[in-house]
């Protein structure tokens, strides 16, 4: 299993530590990279497959539940989808339970084709 603190900054949240090692153990973080700015430094993913570009972003509702963070998150939506990119995001309230986290691998799965289970 890949540790997150080699490949996460240090501002994350525990539900991204969470998710993290749960795609870890899935199999799911080849090719993947971690809080890295993309676009011109617009935006930091959560998770990021550069060579799928696919993006994907853990919206904590206490942060992205507000009407400013959502408008700034549309933005971002539309600024990488014009670059073709693709864009998950899955918004959630801490902590994250174990069947949650689940959930939240599962969708990662579909997202970026690994249907493999």
């Amino acid at each position: 299993m890949m540790s997150y603190k080699s490949h996460m900054c240090p501002k994350v949240s525990k539900g991204e530590i969470s998710v993290f090692s749960a795609l870890s153990i899935e199999g799911l973080t080849a090719g993947m990279v971690t809080q890295k700015p993309i676009i011109l430094k617009a935006t930091i993913p959560d998770f990021c497959w550069f060579d799928l570009k696919k993006a994907v972003y853990l919206d904590g509702r206490q942060v992205h539940g507000k009407d400013k963070q959502q408008q700034k998150d549309m933005e971002i939506v539309e600024l990488l989808e014009q670059r073709g990119w693709d864009v998950l995001r899955i918004p959630y309230d801490p902590p994250l339970t174990v069947f949650e986290v689940e959930e939240i691998v599962g969708a990662i799965r579909r997202f970026i084709g690994s249907d493999e289970e």
